[in-house]
């Protein structure tokens, strides 16, 4: 019938006809995924194919008496929708009339008559027709039905109480007794210092040496279903100002080695960026490239736009990218892999991640280096240990049944995917690492670097506040290891960036004062401390920064880890900034420009070797 009315040349049907036979979908979502097909121009066929009348929903619009609020949830699980009355009897359209008439007639509890409509033509409908519910879904779910996990609420009255009540104290032996005061202080976060040192020393044995987990074998040694028993998997994009990506972003989805019938793929726009909107809409992209729009709405973040989209994800599993995001093409096959031989209890894998322009200036240099740390060897060091997992907020692949049920994103919360991995622990889930990295385009400007960390670190804050309303109960739910690491991660390292450069204060005027004699109660014994633990604490980063890079072959990064602690007073600054924020723009999203780098165009050629074929794991 496509032939008949022109719509392919015959040595397109051929070529479909084989993807048929490898991947296992419908001819008409291989034709539509291989942009041989429109949805409509399917729709048509389809309709033609089974004698039932199409519906163009643009030129014949629902009756909008019909709707039925109540009746979202059905709508957005069967894609359907109820479309006008004649003689008396509710008419239906759907993408898929046969499946929709069992579940109509299962809902309404008699057959309804079913016209066909396209899939994206019902999707725009639900979202135009019942945009305000969605974007209240979107901001205020969580918030109603997991109060406790919600970061809307700054400080809860209990901890405005003992927050309060230990800066009285504080305040109190500040004027009795400073010098015992500071000195204890000191020692807390000194401690706390070490506690992020003895961390980062285990990464090195744990992350590298150690045997892998089951998620990092499951590629290797299981393998993954073949192309016709995969699952459809959805990839969520969130975009907002990033013109200059798209095209990138189009080749990397583009080269994504899965079956192109089985992606849901998702791009989300907000609507006050009209912009980005046409530059997407001029790629000519295929239709099961979705574009999903978010009216304007406050908080105008990531999560709520993720929060928004959610509801059309069609996928078993479901991944998020940023725009700038270049995934090996292998790892939606590695994830699947993961999590078939996961049990229902692992949610979320995350993929390493890194950098292409990791050789562009001495910022991208630092920046390439703690992230190799982080994602490399920290994040699979904490796997192994059991600990909970601050995602991170790209290259998360979920089982999305779960997302669902875990109350998906925090709108509120700058850092969501933190925030998230901690949630899952509490609900007793846990995330695995898989051996897949993802290139991204580093900071290489000073000014977007320090938006982008302040916004990191405000996140880490108050994710760190959720978490703390209830110590106790947090503790139990975590267990000892658990609150531990929760404890190092989220709050050492937050804690470190803001007190580093007080470190240097204090060992400054604790040997201006009073030289170098041993005496603690006149600040030596102090200072001497303090440096030990600022000494250890660069040991063992700069240590682990090599065996990172190391074993990412990044050779030339080796004479740039002995610089890391002029790039943590940097970390310190954002921080800073980061408080700030906390208290007069707590839910500000700062904008991170990407398709800045000179090297942009440089992993499009994809003749280097894959890092991940060398990292020794």
């Amino acid at each position: 019938m496509a032939l008949e009315a022109g719509l392919l040349l015959p040595e397109m049907l051929s070529q479909a006809l084989e993807r048929q036979k490898q991947w296992g979908s419908r001819l008409g979502e291989v034709l539509v995924s291989t942009g041989a097909l429109r949805l409509a121009d399917l729709a048509r066929l389809y309709g033609a194919q089974r004698g039932v009348p199409v519906v163009d929903l643009a030129s014949e619009p629902r009756d909008e008496a019909l709707a039925a609020p109540d009746d979202l949830d059905f709508y957005l699980r069967t894609s359907c929708l109820p479309w006008r009355r004649r003689a008396g009897e509710t008419i239906y359209v759907a993408g898929d009339p046969d499946t929709a008439r069992r579940v109509i007639a299962d809902h309404d509890g008699r057959p309804r008559p079913v016209f066909i409509a396209s899939r994206r033509d019902i999707s725009e409908t639900l979202r135009r027709d019942f945009g305000p519910a969605l974007t209240d879904r979107a901001i205020f779910d969580l918030q109603r039905r997991m109060p406790e996990n919600s970061a809307a609420t700054r400080l809860t009255s209990p901890q405005m109480f003992w927050f309060g009540g230990f800066l009285l104290f504080l305040l109190l032996g500040l004027v009795l007794a400073p010098w015992h005061i500071l000195a204890t202080l000191n020692i807390l976060v000194g401690c706390t210092f070490l506690g992020v040192a003895v961390l980062r020393y285990l990464s090195i044995f744990v992350g590298l040496l150690s045997p892998q987990t089951e998620e990092e074998r499951a590629f290797a040694n299981y393998g993954v279903p073949p192309d016709n028993e995969l699952p459809v998997y959805t990839v969520m994009v969130p975009l907002f100002r990033e013109v200059r990506v798209l095209p990138l972003l189009a080749r990397a989805l583009d080269d994504l080695d899965y079956p192109a019938s089985k992606l849901d793929i998702k791009l989300i726009f907000e609507e006050d960026d009209r912009e980005t909107l046409e530059a997407a809409k001029a790629l000519g992209l295929p239709d099961h490239f979705e574009f999903i729009v978010v009216p304007a709405s406050l908080p105008q973040t990531k999560p709520k736009a993720c929060n928004f989209a959610l509801p059309f994800a069609r996928g078993d599993y479901l991944v998020i990218y940023d725009a700038e995001d270049c995934p090996e093409p292998k790892q939606l096959k590695k994830a699947v892999a993961a999590f078939a031989l996961g049990d229902e209890k692992l949610a979320c894998v995350q993929a390493h991640l890194n950098y292409y322009n990791w050789n562009e200036n001495w910022l991208t240099r630092q920046f390439a280096i703690e992230y190799a740390a982080f994602f490399d060897l920290l994040l699979p060091t904490m796997a192994r240990l059991g600990l909970p997992i601050p995602l991170g907020g790209t290259s998360t692949h979920f089982r999305t049944d779960v997302l669902r049920k875990a109350g998906a994103w925090d709108p509120n919360n700058v850092t969501e995917d933190a925030d998230l991995g901690i949630r899952l622990a509490l609900q007793g889930y846990r995330c695995g690492i898989i051996r897949s990295t993802t290139q991204e385009e580093a900071n290489c400007r000073l000014p977007n670097w320090i938006r982008q960390r302040s916004r990191w670190i405000k996140g880490w804050l108050q994710t760190w506040l959720v978490r703390m309303r209830h110590p106790v109960r947090l503790y139990r739910e975590l267990g000892p290891k658990g609150f531990v690491g929760f404890q190092i991660v989220i709050g050492g390292f937050t804690l470190s960036s803001l007190v580093h450069p007080v470190f240097y204060l204090s060992i400054g005027l604790s040997l201006a004062f009073t030289g170098v004699p041993a005496d603690f109660n006149e600040g030596a014994s102090l200072a001497i401390f303090n440096m030990l633990v600022l000494i250890s604490g660069y040991a063992v980063a700069i240590t682990a920064g090599l065996a990172a890079v190391s074993a990412r072959g990044m050779a030339p990064l080796f004479n740039q880890a002995p610089m890391m602690p002029a790039y943590w007073l940097l970390i310190s600054i954002a921080a800073y900034k980061a408080v700030w924020q906390l208290l007069t723009r707590p839910f500000h999203w700062e904008k991170t420009e990407h398709g800045i780098s000179r090297m942009l165009p440089g992993w499009l050629s994809r003749e280097t070797e894959n890092p991940d074929e060398r990292a020794p794991h």
